[in-house]
């Protein structure tokens, strides 16, 4: 079974979310995924200096790049530079249009941080993020799994958590497990152990 995932943002939560999505695949689930963004991310200016097991002061593009290589050794997805301008429809028919064309989709996931959302069809989940110091940010309202709407799950800072590199991460793995739970019916995550991968 094959299923298109659609996910709006390129930066540690969207590429966290299709990394955990990509380490999933087997003989019994495959994912075609795309990536769309237009690569202004907040953490592109970043150092990092607080998230286990990255380097001391590892540059944003550093991570971007680790986890765009990650991804590579389980799947192959397409990155989109592009704008995202409109979602529609609902799990298993998303129809969502950007400025490089219309892309269809069972399952999509908004990772485009706290600055804004201008997606339409989106408008009435955005509201003040409450957990970041700056004024005028957003996040969108979901259900406890990062559930926006029926296939359209949130991941990262614009889920409402704290404005962190690791908390991004957090989120973007429960996103993933959220979508795998749904495909599975029943509760799913990626455990590995020692020597699962060979």
């Amino acid at each position: 079974m094959k299923k298109k995932i659609i996910i709006i943002g390129g930066s540690i939560a969207g590429l966290n979310t299709a990394l955990i999505l990509a380490s999933a695949i087997n003989k019994d689930l495959d994912f075609e995924i795309t990536i769309i963004d237009e690569g202004k991310a907040d953490i592109l200016k970043a150092e990092v200096y607080n998230v286990p097991f990255f380097p001391k002061a590892i540059k944003g593009e550093e991570i971007i790049s680790h986890i765009k290589n990650q991804i590579t050794s389980f799947t192959k997805i397409s990155y989109i530079n592009a704008k995202a301008t409109e979602i529609s429809g609902n799990n298993g028919a998303l129809v969502i249009k950007s400025t490089q064309g219309e892309f269809n989709a069972e399952y999509a996931v908004i990772a485009t941080g706290a600055s804004e959302c201008d997606i339409k069809g989106l408008e009435e989940f955005i509201e003040p993020h409450d957990l970041m110091p700056k004024p005028g940010k957003i996040k969108l309202k979901h259900t406890g799994r990062n559930l926006i709407k029926d296939g359209v799950y949130v991941a990262g800072i614009a889920s409402g958590v704290t404005s962190m590199v690791s908390c991004a991460l957090g989120s973007a793995a429960e996103t993933a497990c959220a979508i795998l739970s749904d495909i599975k019916g029943s509760v799913s995550v990626i455990h590995d152990f020692k020597d699962s991968r060979k």
